[in-house]
């Protein structure tokens, strides 16, 4: 489906919340894969966790690692409950290189560990991407883009719109836990009804929490993090 942004001329491509097509590769370079549709990024998720189904010949989980996929137009997830791509077995470690589009509405509900658009990620890096509007809930390592950015890099990262996370442990803005990589130029540009909201009572026990504006847990290392803002106020 095709619709036009409200306040862009730019076309965004709508998801219906169950299609799932394989991105098609770059015909200058086979290891760059062109998601032009949402389809598209679902299958990128199927195919990262192993869940492809199938009907369609699903290879095993892939890493991708050393292979990039490129946003070719924004996309709207409608609010469909979004799976992440990636979790803490089967990992992304690739390269998501936005091309300065928007990923629109995202949603994840539920009590899940390693949430957001994307779960879990190492090595690679995440760049030149938004996304805008996001309602994102789990339990360990919540965050708006990538519930566990790990060893991956994240560059040219901006969150927007109306936002909302909901965790118990390690939950951020953009990141919930352990980011062991450089981060450059990430930040927050909420509406003043935002917020990231950490929890961590359970059975009347309170537990140590984390949480920020950006990331939850940083993690150490000689990494850095250069032009981090964030608006909201957890």
């Amino acid at each position: 489906l095709e619709a036009e942004w409200e306040d862009e001329e730019e076309i965004i491509e709508i998801w219906n919340g169950s299609e799932v097509n394989k991105p098609k590769q770059s015909a200058e370079d086979p290891n760059i894969y062109e998601i032009v549709y949402p389809s598209e990024l679902a299958w990128l998720a199927a195919a990262v966790n192993g869940t492809l189904p199938e009907t369609k010949a699903a290879p095993a989980p892939d890493t991708y690692a050393g292979k990039t996929f490129k946003l070719i137009n924004n996309i709207d997830l409608d609010n469909h409950e979004w799976t992440p791509i990636g979790n803490k077995t089967n990992v992304f470690q690739g390269t998501f290189d936005g091309n300065d589009k928007t990923v629109k509405n995202l949603l994840i509900t539920g009590n899940n560990n390693y949430v957001g658009l994307f779960g879990f990620t190492t090595n690679g890096e995440i760049k030149n991407l938004t996304v805008e509007n996001a309602k994102v809930s789990g339990r360990n390592s919540v965050g708006v883009v990538v519930g566990s950015p790990y060893t991956s890099k994240f560059t040219n990262i901006t969150v927007k719109g109306h936002v909302e996370v909901n965790g118990k442990f390690y939950v951020g803005g953009v990141g919930g836990r352990n980011a062991y990589a450089d981060w450059t130029n990430v930040k927050v540009e909420a509406d003043e009804t935002s917020y990231v909201n950490a929890n961590s009572v359970e059975d009347g026990i309170a537990y140590r929490t984390y949480v920020g504006g950006v990331v939850g847990f940083n993690g150490e290392g000689g990494h850095s993090f250069k032009n981090i803002t964030s608006n909201i106020n957890w």
